[in-house]
């Protein structure tokens, strides 16, 4: 997502160039957003300004309606206009003293700003020189059709500003397949829609720069460097609404349930500095993404953007469906704009159009089922590829277990053997959600909980002597309780506070309590105290054998060509035994015991490479240079001790390693391991 960011040189490299190439002050002038083929909002007063010599009379006429005004000391000037019906082409003449600036083929008509960062700023073609966008879906057909005299582009250079100025850089443009191969692909598609639904003229301004966060896109914070330079200098330009696509880097960057408050003041900033009232505000979940370091982040991220519905004239597109798990920039940016669109139709234009999927309303325990109503059902609610009910969990006192799931009017009833008491239910909670129940329309259920996450539980499920435990929250206002008698904690338990010591065997439950009463499930580790054991005539220890290597790699090297720097013991996969930050490597091994048959998944995140082997074959491969990735792998094992070899390398600055597994009635943890003694 960052690969945009040499926009900023360039938005200010032309800023300055416009400082240098502005005309006269004495010559009427306006700003880029005024232009040949542009569009005015229907049915709104028109603000039109710009600049002139002080006190200068200025006079705007178009359609016959003429207001005058006269340039302030500071040359700036500014009249509104009586509200136009939709119709054109019209001219629109601006007089000043020593000239007259005449624009041509104007049409009146819907308004829409569309901004947000990479996703709302792909091309519906190609672009020189992003060679990893290769087009919208087909966009080699869409462009065939994309010829509409009455859809008219207005793109926004890029431009980087610490205060906010007086212009842009752009123009107003027909919409041709030239002018749309190099416009947003997902602002298009929604244009295009309106314009064919409407039948009549539609204007988009694109405002979009890849790889930036939501707070530069608001105002007044001091790092608000694109609404300065993008934004700003087109308020108040009458708009009906804005689209909005962004959010994967304020996720990559750790924010979850906190990223709504800045969509909040985003939204509402807007609002406020258009004076336009609650104008329609419509966003885009980010897509589906393949995560396994970090499962459960991506639908509380999800969350946050739904609760953006809790503000005035919102609405929310769902991509669980039309996203590339493999690639955050989907193609499929046709559903994507359409989607939008329906919003729009439906809510802007009085269409009988269903714009949103299925959403959960209420649940009802049911004996051991739990009955879901929901929202939003269209003209029924189906399975999208007809097959059974994908995606929903429920859980009682203890961890979340798939359901089985029916339609039963406009309610899902669930069910499972494994739970007889349920309390909690949840759909699509996970990163490469794509649940398959959606409304007859066709468009699919979003993501949802009735419960807060549960808090991880943190420390050495096998120890020796002692282990500390660490109880994490995942979200920001609440309070975790736990029991150390392997009893389901309530708000009345312990109130964890800091991480806490267990020298015994314990088993450790642990909930959370989110500041508005809605708990989590409850989650259950047991730390187990150990002492050294035979095992095949062996003497066996808790911990690892590590050998440690030094040179330079690109990947993981051949380990048995190369002498070790030295050997020992450690307790975990820690890279606390090396001798220099930079140019190391490491071949850990130990034993795993394995009670249980079935599938076990390896997970290793590193920066740089890895590589995990169970008995000598290869499970996970993470090699390479790179910053923090996770990787992971399965194998079916039989019960037994199985020997576990991890290798590492670090190229330059960043080191990490991290190395985890689960299997059957185990969650994600820490690999215990043992060790000849």
């Amino acid at each position: 997502m960052n690969r945009c960011r040499w926009w900023i040189v360039l938005g200010c490299c032309i800023s300055a160039l416009q400082l240098f190439t502005s005309p006269a002050r004495a010559d009427v002038r306006l700003p880029k957003i005024f232009g040949n083929h542009m569009v005015l909002q229907q049915g709104w007063p028109l603000a039109v300004w710009g600049w002139a010599a002080a006190g200068e009379e200025v006079k705007v006429t178009i359609a016959g309606n003429t207001a005058t005004t006269t340039a302030g000391q500071d040359g700036k000037w500014k009249v509104r206009l009586p509200a136009l019906m939709c119709h054109g082409p019209v001219e629109m003449r601006v007089q000043g003293k020593n000239n007259a600036v005449t624009f041509t083929d104007v049409l009146v008509g819907e308004v829409w700003f569309c901004s947000g960062q990479s996703n709302m700023e792909v091309p519906v073609g190609l672009r020189p020189g992003l060679d990893w966008w290769k087009g919208v879906a087909n966009y080699e057909q869409e462009l065939k059709t994309a010829s509409r005299p009455t859809l008219r582009l207005f793109l926004i250079a890029p431009t980087w500003e610490r205060t906010p100025i007086e212009d842009v850089q752009g123009k107003w443009e027909v919409c041709t397949p030239e002018t749309a191969a190099r416009f947003s692909g997902t602002a298009y598609f929604f244009g295009r829609k309106l314009n064919q639904e409407l039948g009549q003229p539609v204007g988009l301004i694109q405002a979009a720069v890849g790889g930036m966060p939501i707070e530069q896109f608001t105002p007044p914070p001091d790092q608000a460097f694109w609404y300065n330079g993008m934004i700003a200098p087109i308020i108040p330009y009458a708009i009906r609404g804005a689209i909005w696509y962004q959010g994967e880097t304020n996720y990559w960057a750790g924010d979850g349930m906190n990223y709504f408050p800045k969509q909040k003041k985003l939204v509402e900033t807007w609002r406020k500095n258009w004076q336009q009232g609650d104008f329609p505000f419509y966003l885009v979940q980010i897509a589906p993404m393949d995560q396994a370091d970090n499962r459960y982040g991506l639908p509380r991220f999800w969350e946050a953007q739904a609760k953006t519905l809790s503000l005035p004239h919102t609405g929310i597109v769902s991509t669980t469906d039309i996203g590339d798990v493999h690639d955050v920039h989907p193609r499929n940016k046709q559903g994507v704009g359409e989607r939008l669109a329906r919003w729009a139709l439906a809510r802007d234009y009085g269409r009988d159009v269903v714009c949103s999927g299925p959403t959960y309303k209420s649940m009802r325990i049911d004996g051991n089922k739990v009955r879901i109503t929901f929202g939003n059902v269209g003209s029924g609610l189906e399975s999208r590829d007809g097959n059974p009910l994908t995606e929903f969990e429920m859980a009682g006192d203890g961890d979340f277990v798939p359901a089985t799931a029916a339609i039963d009017g406009n309610e899902v009833v669930l069910s499972s053997k494994d739970i007889l008491l349920p309390t909690m239910v949840r759909l699509g909670w996970h990163c490469t959600a794509n649940p398959n129940l959606q409304n007859k329309e066709g468009l699919p259920a979003y993501p949802f909980r009735t419960c807060s996450s549960a808090p991880d539980i943190k420390g050495r499920r096998l120890f020796s002597e002692r282990t500390v435990v660490q109880l994490t929250a995942a979200e920001p206002s609440g309070t975790i309780h736990y029991t150390l008698d392997g009893s389901a904690p309530t708000v009345r338990s312990a109130w964890y506070t800091e991480p806490f010591i267990v020298q015994g065997t314990t088993t450790v439950r642990a909930r959370y309590f989110r500041d508005d009463g809605v708990p989590s499930n409850a989650v259950l580790a047991v730390f187990t105290k150990v002492s050294p054991r035979q095992y095949n005539g062996q003497t066996l220890a808790l911990g690892l054998r590590y050998e440690y290597y030094e040179g330079q790699w690109s990947s993981l090297p051949d380990f048995s060509q190369l002498k070790p720097s030295g050997t020992g013991t450690v307790e975990d996969f820690e890279l606390t035994p090396r001798k220099r930050d930079d140019h190391f490597a490491f071949r850990f091994t130990g034993l795993l015991e394995i009670k249980e048959p079935g599938e076990y998944v390896f997970q290793t995140a590193s920066d740089d490479g890895s590589k995990l082997f169970v008995d000598e074959r290869e499970v996970v491969n993470n090699d390479g240079l790179h910053g923090v990735v996770a990787k992971e792998g399965t194998v079916r094992l039989d019960p037994g001790m199985h020997k576990i070899t991890v290798t590492y390398f670090e190229g330059a600055s960043g080191e990490a390693l991290t190395v985890k597994f689960k299997g059957p009635k185990i969650p994600l943890q820490e690999i215990p391991c043992w060790q000849e003694r």
